[in-house]
């Protein structure tokens, strides 16, 4: 199916640099976009679930262990986590 869409001049400047063609390039990024699905509907992801474990520490015990890890320190609860 073909279509008529006016560009913005800075896509045909991505394109070059990219040394394509700008209708091979606009085709690229709508395949990314709305990739062929053979008739089946395809889920759309939440775009906060591609930050989803992007800064765990790996470390599971944290929270069993959180008395120990906070009075570790010289913790006093009367002053809270103030910075002297």
């Amino acid at each position: 199916m073909e279509i008529t869409i006016s560009i913005p001049e800075r896509i045909y400047e991505i394109a070059k640099q990219n040394g394509k063609d700008v209708t091979e390039f606009v085709e690229e990024i709508l395949e990314e976009k709305f990739p062929e699905t053979n008739g089946e509907k395809r889920e759309r992801k939440h775009n906060l679930l591609k930050f989803a474990g992007k800064y765990s520490s790996g470390k599971t015990d944290t929270s069993e262990r959180m008395h120990e890890i906070l009075y570790s320190e010289d913790f006093n609860p009367a002053e809270g986590f103030s910075v002297k």
